[in-house]
């Protein structure tokens, strides 16, 4: 079986901004690697859950972005906005893969 699983362009109806960060510079400041913007599949969910250090935190909502949002690089973290939200930290992100090989979505988890 190869191929690629569906992924519904129509489930995208949020209109979204994505700043990818990872490491630190010299000045101890957060590296920004990316951004994005564009529409997201964006649902709230009230979950608890064990971030890096072992702390407990109450996970807020659930993002899908079609695709890879940038191939290849493994990033610490970043910061969402949605219109009429505040601001959102990425907590954890995971990219399900395809029969093929490819990557079918990017789902971020955010703070």
């Amino acid at each position: 079986m190869t191929g690629k699983l569906p992924y519904l362009n129509i489930w995208d109806v949020t209109p979204c901004s994505i700043k990818i960060e990872g490491g630190m510079s010299e000045d101890g400041e957060p590296v920004e690697l990316a951004s994005w913007s564009g529409k997201v599949n964006y649902s709230e969910k009230a979950k608890r859950v064990q971030d890096k250090d072992g702390r407990w935190v109450q996970l807020a909502a659930v993002i899908h972005v079609k695709g890879d949002i940038i191939p290849g690089v493994v990033f610490k973290g970043g910061v969402v906005t949605i219109t009429g939200l505040p601001a959102r930290t990425i907590t954890g992100y995971a990219r399900p893969r395809n029969p093929d090989g490819t990557v079918n979505h990017t789902r971020l988890e955010l703070i």
